[in-house]
């Protein structure tokens, strides 16, 4: 039992001497964290006006927010962590009218795509 005792005072010891700035400079990998849908330039150019829900996903895949309080909403949103700061944060929100019709974008993603984000899609009429 002696022993045991010895052998735990030199382990509480020996982790005294290492201070947390001595820990820190020991280098770890840090793991890369994306979330969401990578959203392809070329697929956004792609969107227009009067698609149909199953065209919009077909091209850019199944949205990562469906709010059931806004039906008529998707959002894509695209993130990408390392060493918990973010690198890469792209969202399209995209809006469809009652007949399932994309009528508008809105989001940074279409500033990386060459849409213009100030002019929407033109609202279409059944």
């Amino acid at each position: 039992m002696k022993k045991f005792y010895c052998l735990l005072a030199a382990a509480v010891l020996s982790l005294n001497a290492c201070s947390f700035a001595d820990i820190s400079r020991i280098p770890s990998y840090k793991l890369e964290i994306v979330q969401g849908n990578d959203l392809d330039a070329q697929a956004i150019r792609q969107l227009q006006a009067g698609m149909s829900r199953e065209q919009v996903q077909m091209l850019l895949g199944t949205p990562l927010l469906q709010d059931p309080f806004h039906a008529n909403r998707w959002d894509y949103i695209f993130v990408v962590n390392r060493d918990g700061m973010t690198q890469e944060n792209k969202s399209l929100t995209l809006y469809f009218n009652d007949q399932d019709q994309l009528i508008r974008t809105e989001g940074d993603a279409l500033n990386e795509a060459g849409k213009v984000v100030a002019q929407p899609l033109w609202q279409v009429n059944p």
